[in-house]
């Protein structure tokens, strides 16, 4: 302490000397503990987070058929998100005879595909010359219900007018078992027809 502040100090009352002790002790205090809260709360607020905590759950496993004209037709295990493309793919994507022109238009490969769906890619015809679809005479071995005209549907075991709008109106279906689920068909007509009936 300086000789002059010395003077200046001593000019104050006893009760002012006494103030400014105190506020001088306060803030030496104060400064003291914010300096160990800082230093505390470096410490602590840095957290980690064990990426072995995380609820991150796996995809679920499904089976997906798929059969027509790829190149490895059976049945895969796929995640629950698979696209029809990622089938595609497993499948070895489409063989030579596949009737690219109607799976364009048909077939959308961004479908997430369901446990137990089937997936039929068509074939083309070999028996007008120029390509095309399947005749009629052979319709009967695979039935799109997504796609089918109502003339094709009322060929169908058990299947008339009413039934055959009924089809239509529930479109689009995701898996054949949508026709019972959906009370288009009940059980006994759906086990007479489901061998020939296709979803894609």
């Amino acid at each position: 302490m300086t000789d002059k502040f010395k003077e200046r100090f001593l000019k104050f009352g006893s009760l002012d000397r006494f103030l400014i002790f105190i506020l001088i002790t306060g803030l030496v205090i104060a400064g003291i503990s914010l300096f160990r809260g800082i230093t505390y709360d470096s410490q602590v607020q840095v957290e980690f987070i064990n990426s072995n905590d995380s609820k991150i759950t796996d995809s679920k496993k499904i089976m997906v058929d798929i059969e027509g004209a790829v190149i490895s037709p059976g049945v895969y295990e796929m995640s629950d998100q698979s696209r029809i493309k990622d089938v595609l793919i497993m499948a070895g994507g489409y063989s030579a005879e596949a009737d690219r022109d109607f799976t364009d238009k048909q077939i959308n490969q961004a479908q997430v595909v369901k446990d137990g769906q089937k997936i039929y890619i068509p074939t083309r015809t070999l028996n007008d010359g120029v390509g095309g679809y399947l005749q009629a005479q052979n319709i009967q071995k695979t039935v799109n219900i997504n796609t089918a005209s109502e003339s094709v549907l009322d060929t169908l075991w058990g299947v008339g007018k009413s039934r055959v709008e009924s089809i239509v109106k529930n479109r689009p279906y995701e898996s054949i078992e949508e026709l019972v689920s959906k009370k288009v068909f009940t059980k006994t007509i759906f086990d007479k027809n489901k061998d020939i009936l296709v979803v894609y």
